[in-house]
């Protein structure tokens, strides 16, 4: 093993240790910064305070779609979403999209429903399913409730908002 990887398989360890120990503490660049050892040698991390603020705080940021629901309360993992549509069509693809989306959150208005736009299609998306199950079961509702949408929805794998409890 060359001493550069000795060093970078090191210096992982190193971190790994201090990222365990650092879980059950207020602050990892505190936790950094105690020394509780002197014999250890001691870390000092010099860092804007705009970044220290947002180490630790889960993320909330909405992606660049258009959902319904309060974004500070959720935080992003991988997950499952209903596609209900998906259009490209220059002259009807964005009324479709929020037409159907209404019609669905009038129907089933605790359901998020996110509409987005990547040239040149429209989409829309619904529901924030931890497992392919739930989505499975909420697509079979859909359904029932919309027959005439039913071949255009699949699930998707995706990032999906879950309530921080």
């Amino acid at each position: 093993m060359s001493p550069k990887s000795f060093f970078c398989v090191l210096l992982f360890g190193l971190f790994n240790v201090l990222f365990l120990q650092a879980q059950n503490k207020a602050h990892i660049i505190d936790d950094l910064q105690s020394n509780t050892n002197a014999s250890e040698g001691s870390i000092r991390v010099v860092s804007d305070p705009a970044i220290t603020a947002l180490l630790g705080k889960p993320s909330s940021q909405a992606k660049s779609q258009e959902g319904t629901g309060d974004a500070s309360n959720f935080v992003e993992r991988t997950g499952f979403r209903i596609q209900i549509f998906m259009g490209n069509n220059p002259n009807t693809a964005r009324s479709e999209a929020y037409s159907k989306r209404t019609s669905i959150n009038t129907s089933f208005p605790d359901l998020t429903t996110y509409l987005s736009y990547e040239a040149p299609n429209w989409k829309l998306l619904a529901g924030d399913f931890v497992t392919r199950e739930e989505a499975t079961v909420f697509k079979q509702q859909l359904q029932r409730e919309f027959p005439q949408f039913g071949k255009e929805m699949y699930i998707i794998v995706d990032k999906i908002r879950v309530s921080i409890k």
